[in-house]
């Protein structure tokens, strides 16, 4: 799903030749490089001259020779005639030995051909810029080069395949479509013919009820994106360092049998139910007995206050804490009673919702994993298909939002400004209309190769 773009005249077919790696700098055991814009052609005769480059698609082995002519590498290139290319133009991929002197000396052989060094993410540009893509698609192959859990792999792949496009390509031919009906009852009013805002009530609902139902996908899809902060708490000695070991699967805050050793607000990365969560280890809850305990336990709440969701560790053989309310919160939370190997059923503290677990022998610690889960993929585990992952996404859609719903049909000419403005707002969500420092900001985090 793409769409043709403004930028199209600044970017397509006449622009500047340009070439970057597309694989990491290092060694390595390849590297590839690519090249894009109208002077591929000429690049291609000067830096592999035995080049056949009317076989496009067609690996083939040649040599590569410097601005003076001489051999500098062995390497396979294929050529790519535009618009059947990534980036719509001519476009060449050359894959070398990858040390960084080969990747270089061929970079320079290039640059001396007539390319320019590119931008971050200017291919994707002018993927964008020639209609390959949309720019909700492009930030998807960002989103997906840049993902690290399963979630965050799951919600590109269906961002790059067009999941949100389409939606948004069907709202703007229902905005197209309730704006000609409008503007029809502008020109035709002399003649008698209005439309009555009766007939454009149900048109209305059912744009606002589609923009409702992607933003309700808002909050689960910046989870993914930006992953969910879960603060330990509870009091001394209760076993939060060593749940803060356990789900990190490493000896990362000290453990003592002593109360009060956690002094400090302690932080560390993991993957819970397929999101990136960072785990938060405080010190314990209670009135500080010297001046670096008051300090740390003054930093335990400001943690708590500052997580997305809690894990209220508590002893199993100790009384209900009190004023959980005001740890919480209101905060999504899961309670974990710890040290059950060292109290008998019958002496333990039992309250629905919370999970026993003794952190010593592991018993019930695939119920923790479980709960947390739960806990962290509450937004995120009914979240298919389109789905708005990022803050752009969310704001166009609330302005187109907010102008359909402010639309007084009984007044059509400012009811069809109104339309104009909600459907001018999906056109900079999908990048057919928009400005330069929009660009920029969204490829400002592509890698240069891409």
């Amino acid at each position: 799903m793409a769409f043709s773009s403004v930028w199209s005249s600044g970017l397509a077919g006449n622009a500047d030749t340009i070439v970057a790696p597309a694989t990491a700098p290092g060694r390595g055991a390849l590297a590839i490089l690519r090249v894009s814009g109208a002077g591929v052609r000429e690049v291609a005769a000067a830096v592999c001259p035995r080049l056949d480059f009317s076989k496009a698609w067609f690996a083939q082995l040649t040599g590569l020779t410097s601005a003076a002519g001489e051999r500098i590498e062995s390497g396979v290139v294929i050529p790519y005639h535009g618009p059947r290319s990534y980036t719509g133009e001519d476009m060449l991929e050359l894959i070398v030995h990858g040390s960084p002197a080969v990747t270089n000396a061929v970079m320079d052989a290039l640059i001396s051909a007539g390319c320019r060094a590119a931008e971050p993410g200017e291919f994707t540009r002018r993927a964008v810029a020639n209609g390959k893509m949309d720019l909700i698609q492009a930030e998807g192959i960002a989103d997906l080069v840049a993902a690290e859990t399963s979630w965050q792999l799951k919600v590109a792949r269906a961002q790059m395949e067009g999941r949100l496009s389409g939606r948004v390509q069907q709202l703007r031919q229902e905005l197209t479509g309730l704006l000609a009906r409008i503007e029809a009852g502008i020109d035709f009013a002399g003649q008698g013919i209005i439309t009555p805002a009766s007939e454009l009530e149900p048109v209305r609902r059912s744009i606002v009820a589609q923009i409702g139902a992607l933003l309700a996908t808002a909050a689960g899809g910046e989870r993914i994106r930006e992953g969910i902060r879960m603060t330990i708490v509870g009091v001394p000695n209760a076993g939060k360092s060593t749940l803060f070991n356990a789900l990190l699967k490493s000896e990362r805050a000290i453990v003592s049998p002593h109360p009060g050793t956690t002094r400090d607000v302690i932080e560390a990365e993991a993957e819970i139910a397929g999101l990136v969560v960072k785990l938060v280890d405080t010190a314990g809850l209670r009135p500080g007995e010297t001046p670096v305990e008051m300090e740390g336990v003054r930093r335990a709440r400001m943690a708590a206050a500052d997580a997305d969701a809690l894990l209220v560790v508590h002893p199993c053989d100790q009384p209900e804490p009190g004023d959980l309310n005001g740890i919480t919160n209101g905060r999504p939370w899961v309670g974990i009673l710890t040290k059950t190997d060292l109290a008998p059923p019958s002496k333990r503290l039992v309250r629905g919702g919370w999970v026993p677990v003794s952190l010593k022998t592991g018993e019930g610690f695939d119920d923790v994993e479980a709960a947390l889960e739960r806990l962290a993929g509450g937004d995120v585990e009914q979240l298919e298909g389109a789905a708005v992952i990022n803050r752009r996404h969310r704001a166009k859609l609330q302005t187109s939002l907010d102008e359909i719903e402010g639309a007084r049909f009984d007044e059509p000419e400012l009811a069809a400004e109104a339309v104009r403005a909600a459907l001018a707002s999906l056109d900079e969500l999908v990048g057919i209309v928009g400005s330069e420092d929009v660009l920029d900001e969204v490829f400002a985090r592509f890698c240069v190769g891409k």
